[in-house]
């Protein structure tokens, strides 16, 4: 399967009891989108498995598969990553994007001058940033804000930015 066609949802972690169940790091936006995803698969391995329950306990998700009926069996799932196909995302909206797709945007400033790469999307609580590596090797934030991003191009994957005065130095 092609690494384009697949999208990283979610990381396995430690076991959880002695049933074959394990802790899951989820990257989808709440444990329903997760479950609505189908065609899992586990990173470099071509087929799909199936979760026979995902729960939420507390803070975290905890997941059984077919695969897993103790807890050795679940340790060799450990931070292994979780992945589905792309077709299983719905479209995005307007001015919406996967972080998928920013990763290894070119990022141009208006008058064109490459400014860097996007390596990440972060967000600390005040809204997303986008984690742009520079030819310095250093890496800098810019606001995903009206303020900051003039025009965002998937198809060329570049995006302009305005800074506001003062943040990229």
């Amino acid at each position: 399967m092609k690494e384009k066609l697949l999208v990283h949802v979610g990381t396995f972690g430690q076991p959880q009891g002695l049933k074959g169940e394990i802790k899951i790091n989820i990257f989808t936006s709440s444990l329903d989108s997760f479950k609505l995803l189908k065609n899992y698969f586990i990173q470099d391995e071509k087929s799909a498995f199936v979760f026979k329950e995902l729960k939420q306990v507390g803070k975290k998700i905890i997941g059984s598969i077919e695969e897993c009926n103790n807890r050795n069996d679940a340790t060799l799932f450990k931070g292994k990553k979780i992945l589905t196909l792309r077709t299983n995302f719905p479209r995005t909206k307007v001015d919406e994007y996967y972080v998928v797709d920013l990763i290894g945007c070119k990022v141009l400033n208006k008058q064109n001058h490459i400014l860097g790469v996007v390596e990440d999307v972060k967000n600390f609580g005040a809204g997303d940033l986008l984690d742009v590596h520079n030819q310095q090797k250093k890496n800098f934030y810019i606001p995903m804000d009206d303020d900051n991003l003039f025009n965002v191009d998937l198809l060329k994957k570049i995006i302009i930015v305005d800074p506001i005065e003062g943040l990229l130095n």
